[in-house]
C-alpha cells in the first residue's frame, strides 16, 4: 500500500520545511508531491531541495483549484491532502495503513488533530463532531493507539447526517481516501472559496463504502493569521454562506437518493443551520451587522423556508430589539448550546 502526501502550497516557506519533514518521517511506502500556486518566496527551491516532486502553476489558481493540481500528481493507492503549514505525527500513516489493511477498500479515514500555534506549541484539539459521530458508532478491535476511541459509520448513513446538518464529517488535514475514489468524484472541483473540503467529503461519501474516525491526534493543525480558517473569520459571513448555498443546490439526485433525503430537506437544513442558528451565534458574538446580513441572505435564497422557521423569526425580532436583543441572544445562545440544541 503506497500513500501519496499531496501538499498545496502558496508562500508558506516559513512552515513548509517542517511539514515536508513530518511527511517524510512516516514509516510507510509513500511519495510527497507539491503543487505550488505561483509562490513568490523560496517555497519551490526548499521543497525540491528536500526531494519533493513539485509542479509550479503558471498563475495562482486559488486555494480550491490548487488542491486538484496537487491531487493530480498522486500515484499512490491512498491519498492525503496536507496543507503546507500543518504536520503529521510520526505514526499517522502507519496507523492508517494497518487500519485500511484490516477494513479493505473503499474506506475513508480521518482522525483527531492537535491545534498548534506558529511555533508548534499545542493550544487545543480537533476531535470528532459529536453531532455526526455518536457513542453508538464506537467499534473495537482495530489497530489504533491505546485508549483511542474509533467510530465507524456506513457511508450513506454518514452522508445523511451531514446533509441534514450541513456539517463536515472529516478534518481536511487528516483525511485519507483511496485514489480511485478521488478519481471517481473528479476531485475537489475548485468551485468553493472557503470550505472546498466539505463539498469534496460529501462527494466521497457518495461513493465510499464506510467512513472511520480515529479519536487520536495523528496530525497537527497550525493556527496562524494567514491560514484558511483565519481568513474565513476575517472575510465576513458571505463567502462561507455562498459556499453553503451553492452546495445546497448543486447536490445531484444520486447523492440525495443515497442519503435518503429530498432537495427540500437540504434547503430547510440550510435555513436552520446556516441562517437561523449561525445568525443567532453571530448576534450573540456581538456582530449585529453580520447577523443581519446572514438573515437577509437567507431571505434572498429560500424565502419560503425562512418564513417557516421559528428561529429565523426569533433572530429577526432580536435584531429589531437592538442592544437588548443582543443581550437576549447571548442568553438564548448559551442556554441552547448547553442543552445541545444549537450547534454553531
Amino acid at each position: 500500500m503506497k500513500f501519496s502526501v499531496c501538499i498545496p502550497n502558496y508562500n508558506y516557506e516559513k512552515y513548509l520545511g517542517e511539514t515536508i519533514a513530518s511527511a517524510k518521517a512516516q514509516t510507510v511506502d509513500l511519495e510527497v508531491v507539491m503543487a505550488d500556486n505561483a509562490s513568490t518566496d523560496g517555497s519551490v527551491q526548499l521543497a525540491r531541495s528536500m526531494g519533493v516532486a513539485v509542479k509550479v502553476n503558471e498563475a495562482n489558481v486559488g486555494f480550491a483549484g490548487n488542491l486538484d493540481r496537487a491531487g493530480r500528481l498522486a500515484t499512490g493507492d491512498v491519498m492525503v491532502m496536507l496543507s503546507s503549514d500543518d504536520l503529521m505525527r510520526p505514526t499517522a500513516l502507519s496507523v492508517y495503513r494497518d487500519v485500511l489493511a484490516q477494513l479493505g477498500d473503499d474506506v475513508v479515514l480521518s482522525s483527531a488533530a492537535d491545534i498548534i500555534d506558529p511555533k508548534g506549541a499545542i493550544t487545543g484539539r480537533l476531535g470528532p463532531d459529536a453531532s455526526l459521530w455518536t457513542e453508538a458508532d464506537r467499534v473495537h478491535g482495530l489497530p489504533v493507539p491505546d485508549g483511542a476511541a474509533v467510530y465507524a459509520v456506513d457511508a450513506p448513513e454518514l452522508l445523511r447526517r451531514c446533509l441534514k446538518t450541513l456539517r463536515n464529517p472529516f478534518h481536511f488535514l487528516s483525511t485519507a481516501y483511496p485514489r480511485a475514489l478521488y478519481q471517481r468524484v473528479e476531485g475537489y472541483g475548485g468551485s468553493r472559496t472557503i470550505n472546498p473540503d466539505k463539498w469534496f467529503h460529501w462527494k466521497l461519501l457518495g461513493v465510499a463504502r464506510r467512513a472511520v474516525f480515529i479519536d487520536a491526534p495523528l496530525f497537527a493543525y497550525r493556527w496562524h493569521p494567514g491560514n484558511q480558517t483565519a481568513q474565513q473569520a476575517a472575510s465576513g459571513a458571505l463567502k462561507y454562506l455562498v459556499d453553503e448555498y451553492v452546495s445546497s443546490f448543486e447536490l445531484d439526485a444520486k447523492l440525495l437518493e443515497r442519503a435518503g433525503l429530498t432537495r427540500a430537506d437540504v434547503e430547510r437544513a440550510f435555513i436552520e443551520h446556516d441562517i437561523a442558528r449561525h445568525g443567532l451565534a453571530t448576534l450573540a458574538g456581538g456582530s449585529a451587522a453580520k447577523a443581519r446580513r446572514v438573515l437577509f441572505f437567507g431571505a434572498s435564497t429560500y424565502p419560503a423556508h425562512l418564513m417557516g422557521n421559528w428561529k429565523a423569526w426569533a433572530l429577526g425580532g432580536l435584531l429589531l430589539a437592538g442592544p437588548v436583543g443582543q443581550w437576549a441572544a447571548r442568553q438564548a445562545h448559551g442556554a441552547l448550546k448547553k442543552r445541545g440544541a444549537l450547534d454553531r
